[in-house]
């Protein structure tokens, strides 16, 4: 396949080094900054052991060769190597990977919050904002709501040992949000506030994605904009089946995974994967 024709299908041919190219102001198209990208890269090759401990790093030219990018930004991602103890730099020598002290640790928090919390997590919470707005777009639409109507949103950080790991945005419907407008939130989640209220949830929709951190919840969350982050989408509905509450909420990918058992059932001609 020639080079034009990879490109066409989506293929990198083997002989060619896929290319970061710094675009405008050291951003790619994507809008996350390259030396981030380039960071992130060289951070999972150390992390997943295709680069040991003591093994140098290749040179500034020859990243610089191999990923298009420019020497500023080769340095910008060592830098943050560097700060995460993942590399030693030594002047006029190549970076090397830094010896591994101890294993690393497992992500910080695994699992809805919602259960942490019941479990006894440690996790405190700034509510940013409270009060009466008019939702966006997506939140109008997950609860049915008509334009222009306000709904109860609560902007809340997340911490455990005080480093941020959660951003939220929670809509709750009008007609549920009654007894949020004059109880101190606390760290409990909004749906136990509602819950000592009377209002009882049956089931919930819920999505789990990737996306890129933007301002407030980039500077909130202390990573760099751009950066990856994992997005859940939940709405709760009522016993009637009414859509109640909508939930937005960003997690730093270092501190969260969403973990879940899966059983295996086989009643049918085609077996599928449950959740447990």
């Amino acid at each position: 396949m020639t080079t034009a024709k990879a490109k066409a299908a989506g293929h990198t041919p083997k002989n060619q080094k896929a290319s970061f190219g710094d675009g405008e102001e050291g951003h790619s198209r994507a809008g996350v900054p390259v030396y981030y990208k380039l960071y992130v890269l060289l951070a999972q090759k150390i992390r997943d052991g295709e680069l040991g401990p003591g093994e140098p790093l290749p040179s500034e030219s020859e990243m610089t060769a191999e990923y298009g990018v420019s020497r500023v930004t080769v340095r910008k991602a060592l830098n943050q190597l560097e700060k995460e103890n993942l590399v030693i730099r030594r002047r006029g020598a190549r970076s090397c990977v830094a010896p591994r002290e101890e294993e690393p640790s497992p992500p910080l928090i695994r699992g809805p919050i919602d259960n942490l919390l019941t479990r006894g997590l440690a996790a405190q919470a700034q509510n940013l904002e409270t009060g009466w707005k008019v939702p966006t777009l997506h939140a109008i639409e997950a609860l049915r709501l008509q334009p222009n109507t306000e709904c109860f949103r609560v902007v809340r950080l997340r911490l455990h040992d005080d480093a941020p790991f959660s951003y939220s945005r929670v809509y709750v419907a009008p007609k549920t949000a009654k007894p949020l407008a004059d109880v101190p939130l606390g760290n409990d989640p909004v749906l136990v506030h509602l819950e000592r209220a009377g209002f009882r949830a049956s089931c919930a929709d819920q999505s789990i994605s990737a996306t890129l951190a933007h301002d407030p919840a980039a500077s909130a969350l202390g990573v760099p904009l751009g950066s990856a982050l994992i997005q859940l989408r939940r709405t709760v509905y009522d016993a009637d089946g009414e859509p109640c509450i909508y939930q937005v909420s960003l997690y730093r990918p270092d501190k969260y995974e969403y973990f879940m058992r899966l059983s295996r059932e086989s009643a049918t001609m085609r077996p599928q994967w449950r959740h447990t």
